[in-house]
């Protein structure tokens, strides 16, 4: 067995983030704001909103939509996964990209990389005083893969050995690759080798969950704030009506690290309200749309969101079938005029496909294979020889005889979005495009293998976790995720091949499995997604983080 001591796991996994925008993911915001500070600038707000009458610490912050769940197997969005990230504790937790210990005090790996043996620590308390066993955890991995349970992130299981077979109804759930061999010591074994599974262990999917707590509820589980136990840093005091309400936990075991004497989480659907509710001190911290970012110039800071948008191409489309043209169409794109049209020049015009921030090997994925798969402005010369190649291929004569459905949610930056890809196409290209402005809901519920209802989707993806293969696994031919219909052979391979090796020469694979994505122009990859912020100056260690969750508060402090 290779034993992993705690302070080496904790050194290695640690991720050093690129400089983009205004700050770095895992930059704090008491460091960016101090450098604002030395321009004179201020970071914004009344400085009175939040510090309770009773002088508790709270802090304040809004989100667009209400929050779906508060029951970590069933967290499907972002915004949920940030409050379970604060409500429990997982085996492991990711901090702004380093590795700490949470319920685990370490583990051991066996030499073949499947078996991995937790031993757990005895002081981790539930919020009504129970300790966390793991039982805890083995019965909240076998409810993520259970199809009885229709957890949504069920596919994040797969990792776990037959965690696929048991979403699949074609195993039982006792023989998914989790058992407790006592109350302190867990035995998870996986499928295959994946050296990133342990950072996934801080994901909402995995955290711990009571049986007795879910049989006590049953479908009402987590539907309140007294239908749920908590074992992380905070615990839910009042969910819904546009609000969520947290409270320190006094039975968490690292309590006294803990600064915040609550958190309040507001619905507000409008990010211009928002931001006026920030100017007006009732919220500490609030996103910015593009179109105000410029007012606010030395007090915005950004992280990536981990979301790489890209127009999704249907390849059940006979035209785009047709890989010329595919090419054709990423080529015609000027990624710096379209980021500049769309967002006001805020997001970074994407190259590639996976996230360059990601973990590769020993540094980030991007630094250790760096590509640029299409030139910035586009390539109008290759665009026209891929046209007239994909023309003849297809028997026509006009680029106008080609008609494509363009589907979109119906917001005013999508409708943006999809206006600038179509004005391209069509003066570079000639061909026609038809936008098709939906419900975000419907636009979601056409993204499945097999779908007929577009030729072309405004889409994105955000990473599970840090490593390539979160984005990959999307375009594997039978993933079920696969609404390109995308169906390589070579890249296929690729994929599983990174499933049977390690370090350098499965990120090798990885890598060719994205070359192989983007020399099939399979999609259009056109931006990273930043996202624009403004936080009070009160508020000092407030961290931003691309994988799991947006913004990371658990270690946060308010300062008069």
């Amino acid at each position: 067995m290779r034993k992993r001591k705690l302070i080496a796991l904790c050194m290695a996994a640690v991720m050093t983030l690129s400089a983009a925008g205004c700050s770095t993911p895992s930059t704090s915001v008491e460091e960016t704001q101090g450098a604002a500070s030395e321009t004179g600038e201020e970071a914004g707000g009344d400085t009175s909103g939040g510090t309770a009458a009773n002088g508790e610490k709270i802090f304040r912050y809004s989100n667009t939509i209400d929050i779906a769940t508060i029951d970590p197997n069933k967290s499907n969005a972002v915004a949920d996964s940030t409050v379970c990230y604060h409500i429990f504790d997982g085996l492991y937790r990711n901090v702004q990209g380093t590795l700490q210990p949470a319920v685990a005090e370490s583990y051991e790996v066996s030499d073949d990389g499947l078996v991995y043996t937790f031993t757990l620590r005895q002081d981790a308390k539930w919020s009504d005083g129970q300790t966390v066993t793991a039982h805890d955890f083995e019965y909240g991995m076998k409810r993520l893969c259970d199809p009885a349970a229709a957890c949504p992130g069920s596919y994040l299981g797969a990792v776990l050995k037959n965690g696929a077979a048991v979403s699949a109804e074609e195993v039982p759930v006792d023989e998914l690759g989790v058992k407790a061999i006592d109350d302190f010591t867990l035995e998870i074994t996986l499928e295959n080798p994946a050296d990133y599974f342990v950072s996934m262990l801080s994901m909402a999917a995995f955290m711990p969950v009571r049986q007795d707590i879910v049989e006590q509820f049953g479908a009402e589980f987590g539907g309140g704030a007294d239908k749920q136990v908590y074992n992380g840093p905070f615990v839910v005091t009042e969910y819904g009506e546009g609000k969520l309400v947290m409270k320190k936990n006094e039975n968490y075991y690292d309590a006294d690290k803990i600064k915040l004497d609550g958190v309040e989480l507001l619905t507000v659907a409008d990010k211009t309200t928002a931001v006026s509710m920030f100017d007006a001190g009732e919220l500490d911290l609030a996103e910015v749309p593009s179109e105000l970012a410029p007012q606010y110039e030395g007090q915005v800071l950004s992280y990536y969101s981990g979301a790489n948008d890209y127009a999704a191409l249907n390849h059940r489309n006979t035209y785009l079938a047709n890989k010329n043209l595919r090419l054709a169409m990423n080529y015609a794109i000027n990624r710096e005029e379209y980021n500049l049209l769309a967002h006001n020049g805020l997001y970074e015009p994407n190259l590639r496909y996976v996230l360059p921030q990601v973990r590769g090997v020993e540094d980030e994925y991007g630094t250790e294979y760096p590509l640029e798969a299409f030139p910035l402005q586009g390539d109008m010369d290759k665009a026209k020889e891929y046209l007239d190649t994909a023309l003849s291929d297809l028997g026509l004569s006009d680029p106008s005889e080609i008609t494509f459905k363009l589907v979109v949610a119906d917001t005013d930056d999508a409708k943006k979005e999809a206006e600038v890809v179509a004005n391209q196409w069509q003066n570079n290209l000639g061909i026609n495009i038809e936008i098709n402005m939906v419900p975000y809901a419907t636009k979601n519920s056409m993204l499945v293998p097999g779908s007929d209802d577009y030729d072309i989707i405004m889409s994105g993806w955000a990473p599970d976790y840090s490593d390539p293969y979160s984005y990959l696994e999307l375009w594997y031919s039978t993933s079920r995720y696969n609404y390109l219909n995308y169906d390589s052979e070579a890249y296929d391979q690729y994929l599983d091949a990174s499933k049977t090796t390690t370090g350098k020469e499965r990120m090798d694979n990885l890598f060719n499995a994205e070359k192989t994505l983007l020399e099939d122009g399979a999609l259009v990859p056109l931006q990273l997604r930043e996202v624009q912020y403004m936080v009070s100056d009160r508020v000092q260690n407030l961290g931003a983080y691309f994988i799991g969750l947006n913004y990371d508060y658990m270690y946060a402090d308010i300062v008069e």
